[in-house]
């Protein structure tokens, strides 16, 4: 009998070509069932897909993309009577426009170089060396990026300022004073900020570069300082990087350029592009064409680093990589290194603490040194200063709440194959990650104060709910890269398991799923939630009138003439924001079954 004839069995006929009896009529209809299943998974999951497109493209892509045509385009909009222009633009090359854009060019190359040059040998002594306290310099880095830069830079204006903090315990200083309260001091700020981007990729690039390269030098006779200059190339890659990301990060400031550049009559083009729409009548176009030059203004470190790794090959990782050994720092060695880790944190993070909370001590008016809790209990007691932070509170949970779902469903769909449409999304999430936040505020105050919105029924504009959508929309593409390297570990089979011993679907992922991403996402929350709870260009722009959140409270009254008052409201911020990430870590600690924290610390972004 051959492989294609019937054959015969208990059940009659059987199928040509099997050996085994005709499936039951309950067999099929449990396939046709699982077929069924599948085919509404798959709908449901590309339903998932082109929404999550329809609200990308909504939140994030038109309004940016909008707002930028207006700088060639004004009639579009009815911003303008030309269908196309250069005139805008070519403000951009006159008058104080064209000073505040050379400024913030050579400022943010000043604070990324300034940031190389402190945070590589800071990585360099945390990663290579015996540097004491070296596990505890990653903690500091983290905390100078999620403080926001306005912090600082208000934390030495009260500092160093006339009436300030130095000046009234006569201990101020002209020189002093006019060096930070200028361009030498946006310059310190900006460039303290750069050395957390630098000390991560250097650190990241460093995990991976053996230690045969400098046994090799040793071999041949060369000294540890010629040893060292035969390693540094090999870095150019995460060298780059970190000029790029500091560039980036310094040329969107924008919470230096209102607050320390702005009281130093030193202007920035996101200050220039903020007084555009703030002021009356607004110019879309003029800020539109600011907002370009700033975007295009990335691609220059991005292009010499093009430029420079052109051609040359970086691979060092092989079988035969060994791990470095820690260089032993002499006693004088110990005492340089830590001295000069300190005094680095002392300036990025004490010196402005110090002003800012001995500012909070200190009257508002007059050279009085007595020191006073009667700012902090306005704070704390009166609706209009207490207000805000309840305000940014609700609007911060809310945000990290959203965005951590979101950033997880989007993460889930990049991490699985690969095609046109998620390469696209990728590039898109990134370039906005790299979009300044002014511009994005500036974006959404165009495209939702439309005529055509009101006609339709969508009436956002000046209302909490633009605000907080604002803040979904600029905090998801961070939180998905963030969660993408978690998501993408977790196989389907932990879904599939849980599917196939009886759980239902949303069972199925609170039970297979989210132990194994359990930390990342409470990180991914935490990172949110501070980064809104004093975020400043958004809040500053697309505040609901009558409501503004913390930040915008703490610069009003810095701004007329209530220091003190804003100085404890920003203390009390940053002291709520350090209890809120406390308490989720402890919570998470001492809650989440044992199972969630052993298998979650296994996955890592």
């Amino acid at each position: 009998m051959t492989l294609t004839e019937p054959v015969t069995g208990p059940s009659g006929p059987a199928i040509a070509g099997a050996g085994g009896p005709r499936p039951s009529n309950r067999t099929g209809l449990a396939a046709r069932a699982r077929s069924a299943g599948a085919a509404s998974a798959a709908r449901a999951a590309q339903g998932l897909r082109f929404g999550l497109w329809g609200l990308v493209a909504l939140f994030i892509l038109v309004p940016c993309v909008c707002f930028l045509a207006l700088s060639v385009s004004p009639r579009l909009f009815d911003q303008g009577p030309q269908w196309f222009t250069l005139a805008y633009l070519k403000t951009i090359f006159t008058g104080t426009t064209a000073v505040s854009v050379v400024n913030s060019l050579w400022v943010s190359a000043a604070a990324a170089g300034m940031g190389l040059a402190i945070g590589l040998p800071i990585a360099w002594l945390a990663g290579r060396t015996t540097l004491p306290g070296r596990r505890f310099v990653p903690i500091g880095m983290w905390l100078v990026v999620l403080v926001p830069s306005w912090l600082p830079a208000i934390g030495w204006e009260r500092l160093v300022s006339a009436d300030g903090v130095l000046d009234r315990f006569g201990l101020g200083s002209a020189l002093v004073t006019h060096a930070v309260m200028g361009p030498l001091g946006v310059v310190l700020v900006l460039g303290l900020r750069c050395v957390p981007f630098t000390y991560l990729t250097v650190t990241a690039s460093l995990a991976g570069l053996g230690q045969e390269f400098e046994d090799a030098a040793r071999v041949h006779g060369a000294s540890r300082t010629a040893a060292l200059r035969l390693v540094l190339p090999i870095l150019a890659p995460a060298i780059w990087s970190a000029l790029a990301i500091g560039f980036a990060e310094s040329i969107s400031d924008f919470g230096v350029a209102y607050t320390l550049a702005y009281q130093s009559h030193f202007s920035l083009a996101t200050y220039q592009l903020y007084s555009a729409i703030a002021n009356f009548p607004a110019s879309f176009p003029g800020a539109a064409a600011i907002g370009l030059v700033l975007v295009a203004s990335v691609a220059l470190p991005l292009g010499l680093q093009a430029r420079a790794l052109r051609g040359r090959s970086y691979a060092v990782l092989s079988a035969r990589t060994r791990q470095a050994v820690r260089r032993q720092l002499s006693v004088g060695g110990t005492i340089v290194a830590t001295a000069g880790v300190a005094l680095f944190y002392l300036v990025a993070l004490g010196a402005p603490a110090v002003g800012a909370v001995t500012g909070s001590l200190l009257s508002d008016f007059g050279s009085s040194t007595a020191m006073t809790l009667a700012n902090y209990s306005a704070v704390l007691h009166q609706p209009g200063v207490s207000g805000p932070i309840e305000r940014s509170l609700v609007y911060a949970v809310i945000t990290a709440s959203i965005t951590v779902v979101g950033g997880f469903l989007v993460a889930r769909l990049l991490s699985r194959a690969r095609t046109k449409a998620t390469n696209f999304l990728d590039f898109l999430l990134l370039a906005t990650v790299a979009l300044p936040g002014v511009v994005f505020a500036a974006g959404y105050i165009f495209a939702y104060n439309l005529p055509i919105l009101s006609h339709v029924g969508i009436d956002l504009y000046q209302t909490v709910t633009l605000l907080v959508i604002a803040y979904v929309a600029s905090s998801l593409p961070t939180n998905a890269r963030v969660l993408v390297g978690p998501v993408s570990q977790v196989q389907p089979s932990l879904h599939d398991a849980a599917r196939a011993h009886g759980s239902g679907a949303l069972r199925a992922w609170a039970s297979g799923v989210v132990p194994a991403v359990s930390r990342p996402v409470v990180m991914a929350w935490l990172f949110t939630f501070c980064g809104i709870f004093l975020e400043l260009p958004i809040s500053q722009l697309l505040y609901a009138p009558g409501s503004p959140p913390l930040s915008v409270s703490i610069n009003l009254n810095l701004t007329t003439y209530h220091y003190a008052v804003g100085m404890a409201q920003a203390v009390i911020a940053v002291a709520i924001a350090l209890v809120v990430v406390g308490a989720v870590l402890l919570a998470y600690r001492l809650l989440a079954p044992e199972g969630w924290r052993r298998i979650g610390a296994t996955t890592r972004g």
